[in-house]
């Protein structure tokens, strides 16, 4: 890269249970430069939210899809934080599209069903997901371990403590 080129922008889909939840990660990503693919499993499920974030930071580009599926195969980079009981339903919904990809799934342990349903997938766990606080990251996939390492340590510092 040239000296002063800017890197593209990376689009991160985020999967998750609840808006809350989705809401959550969402205030993670504010001040770093990603365009953001908010996954509703729902129709609407996503309306307040959406609503929220065009209020209070008007800037920030991001995008309601309703079809995992899609939003998953534009995403350069698919955050998951659903129960165990949604994630068999989910990976296949997703698996297709999420070939090669960095998918993030937070856990309490290592998530090795995630990577037997996500096998062509470059899954990586937060483990003791208090948030994307205090955590270790877990899977099989160096570079994919790396890139996650990066990007949580970016959020971690963008925000304000």
């Amino acid at each position: 890269m040239k000296k002063g080129a800017m890197a593209a922008k990376k689009t991160i889909a985020i999967i998750a249970s609840t808006e809350q939840k989705t809401s959550t990660i969402v205030n993670k990503f504010l001040m770093e430069n990603y365009r953001l693919l908010l996954l509703e499993k729902e129709p609407n499920q996503l309306n307040e939210l959406s609503a929220e974030i065009k209020l209070k930071h008007p800037s920030l580009e991001f995008e309601i899809v309703n079809c995992l599926k899609d939003g998953c195969w534009e995403a350069d980079i698919i955050i998951l934080d659903v129960s165990c009981g949604e994630q068999k339903e989910v990976a296949e919904l997703i698996k297709d599209v999420a070939t090669q990809k960095p998918v993030i799934s937070f856990s309490d342990h290592e998530n090795i069903e995630l990577e037997n349903l996500l096998k062509h997938s470059r899954v990586v766990t937060v483990v003791n997901a208090g948030g994307m606080n205090e955590s270790s990251l877990c899977g099989k996939d160096r570079d994919a371990l790396i890139e996650v390492s990066e990007i949580l340590k970016n959020v971690k510092q963008s925000i304000p403590q």
